[in-house]
């Protein structure tokens, strides 16, 4: 077959899988080869935030519930540029690696000062609402202070697909899910995906303060199986394509950490990782400070939820914003949709004592494997038990592939269940909806942590990307920045003595800032940027500012945001009529 030009954003995942995956995956592709190896390495060890993390130094809160760090920047302990030593760490010229111990109380690092006369004045950059303070330096920047670091550069390599996975998907023209991915205006092609990769890198090298050096990025072709990975196994290539990282690219940090297989072994080789996927906060903690997120942690997404499902849909109340006029007389019954996957379990655990006291319990819970190629075949059989099992409204903590399988399968067997979205991976984005059937997810109603979707030419990306006068951004341009801007909010804050501890030090005093993404904060339970979430229902008639198509998550309460079970306890919404008896 004859390849098409343009692909999906997110190619690396398999066509099926990167659709709707792409929303938010937009940084990099994932290797997606046939399935292999399915081993699973658990991480162990001691939560290092119980008390001291070896890495960190010990954390805590002052008298304003502020997250301290011995060494942070702006604490007693040591100053921008110290850190506790590390693999690959050399002393530069005039200049030498120290350990936390020896920093503690260490003065202000030296060349480093706070300024006010930066492009945005106070703030490092202009225009940019999540700008770190603005800094000056002078003078020797330590040069080797961790592997992947020298005096004039800091490596991060990205991960991508072998150009055999890349032609497979291109020839496969059949799928219906990838047709409908280029119709609504997520596909991009490979020279433009990256041109504006690295054009936002060199606007950030060029506007961050990073103390005499630039990002360098480094794309390489990686062993490990995407679709596997995310299923909880592909653990061999995912270890074999960390040691390259480590080893051969020497990299500071990798912005491709998708899976928790590959950040895992990221991490194992002291690399810094950037990109987990709804991970607990727990995960986070124990492979501190390598591990951060691209996405919000499950323990905070869970919380939200939980709090937004007792103020909307009640125990022991008639559900009400069913699709068919029987359910719609009868109390409550919840059922629960997860991957059968350690992580979501835990998430889900964590969160059963707050479902408890509310009064929500689950007729039906349905775990399901994250293999792709089957949700097809077993979403009918999905549908059935709920149906059987009286569900009349079901809680989605899934993959965005699911709902556009499993909305087709209930309509087919007349089962209209209210639907109620946590907000995973894309679930809340319009054009996901987009792609669900319509009589179905006009009854769906939840939270949403994405930010930056429908802004078009005014969001604090595309303003950025325009600066560089390097052409027009892809539709998903906000993503790539969220992501480049987490990576150099670390390093300026980190100082001259970059280490991945010194990394966390200085998220950790980043403070809160607030724009076109949301609230942006880090702490020593908090390793994800975004920490609020807007509530909205679907409306398939109303038209997306995404992609000014029909199909919009509707935002509630004037599109304001909520940060964890802050809710309001009322809100006026539609409800559509019954479209079954």
């Amino acid at each position: 077959m004859k390849p098409r030009p343009n692909r999906l954003i997110l190619s690396g995942y398999g066509p099926l899988a990167g659709v709707i995956a792409v929303l938010l995956l937009v940084t990099v592709t994932v290797p997606s080869k046939a399935p292999g190896d399915a081993n699973e390495l658990a991480m162990a060890g001691p939560d290092p935030y119980a008390a001291t993390s070896p890495e960190l130094g010990a954390v805590g809160v002052d008298a304003a519930g502020a997250p301290v760090v011995a060494g942070a920047p702006g604490t007693t302990g040591a100053a921008p540029g110290t850190s506790a030593a590390a693999p690959g760490a050399k002393p530069g010229k005039g200049g030498k690696v120290v350990t936390t111990a020896q920093a503690a109380g260490a003065p202000r690092a030296q060349g480093v000062a706070a300024a006010s006369n930066c492009a945005g004045g106070a703030l490092q950059v202009a225009g940019s609402a999540y700008s770190p303070a603005c800094v000056n330096f002078s003078g020797n920047n330590g040069g080797a202070t961790y592997r992947g670091v020298s005096a004039d550069t800091i490596t991060i390599a990205i991960r991508e697909s072998s150009a055999s996975d890349q032609r497979e998907q291109e020839d496969d023209e059949d799928s219906e899910l990838e047709k409908k991915a280029e119709e609504a205006g997520i596909s991009a092609s490979p020279a433009d995906r990256k041109r504006e990769l690295d054009t936002l890198v060199d606007y950030f090298n060029k506007n961050y303060q990073l103390y005499g050096r630039k990002v360098k990025l480094v794309r390489y072709t990686g062993r490990g199986d995407g679709q596997a990975e995310i299923a909880g196994g592909g653990q061999e290539g995912a270890n074999a394509d960390a040691v390259k990282v480590a080893q051969e690219i020497k990299a500071f940090a990798d912005i491709s950490a998708l899976t928790q297989p590959y950040m895992d072994a990221l991490v194992r080789q002291k690399v810094l990782a950037i990109g987990g996927l709804h991970m607990p906060q727990s995960y986070y903690r124990q492979r501190a400070p390598f591990a951060w997120g691209q996405l919000v942690d499950c323990t905070t997404l869970m919380n939200s939820a939980v709090d937004l499902i007792a103020k909307r849909l009640p125990a022991n109340e008639n559900a009400t914003r069913a699709g068919s006029a029987s359910l719609r007389q009868k109390p409550r019954k919840y059922g629960l949709i997860f991957p059968d996957d350690a992580v979501y379990s835990q998430c889900i655990n964590e969160a059963r004592p707050k479902l408890k006291a509310a009064g929500i319990s689950f007729a039906k819970e349905i775990r399901y494997a994250l293999q792709f190629a089957k949700l097809q075949q077993e979403a009918p059989n999905m549908a059935a038990q709920l149906k059987a099992a009286g569900v009349t409204t079901l809680v989605l903590v899934t993959d965005p592939l699911l709902p556009f399988f499993l909305t087709g399968s209930a309509t087919q067997q007349d089962f209209y269940p209210e639907w109620f979205v946590s907000g995973t991976i894309g679930t809340d984005a319009d054009v996901a909806g987009q792609f669900y059937d319509s009589d179905q997810w006009q009854f769906a109603l939840g939270q949403s942590y994405l930010t930056g979707f429908g802004g078009g030419k005014n969001t604090e990306a595309y303003k950025a990307f325009a600066t560089m006068k390097n052409g027009k951004p892809t539709s998903l341009v906000d993503l790539t920045y969220q992501t480049l801007m987490m990576l150099f909010i670390g390093l300026q804050q980190a100082g001259p003595n970059l280490t991945p501890a010194t990394f966390a030090q200085g998220m950790f005093s980043y403070g809160k800032r607030t724009g076109d993404y949301g609230q942006w904060s880090f702490g020593p339970n908090d390793f994800t940027s975004t920490d609020d979430a807007r509530e909205f229902y679907y409306d398939p008639k109303a038209l997306s500012p995404f992609n000014n198509r029909p199909g919009r998550c509707v935002p509630l309460n004037g599109g304001r945001r909520y940060v964890g079970a802050s809710w309001p306890a009322r809100v006026t919404m539609p409800t559509p009529p019954a479209v079954a008896p």
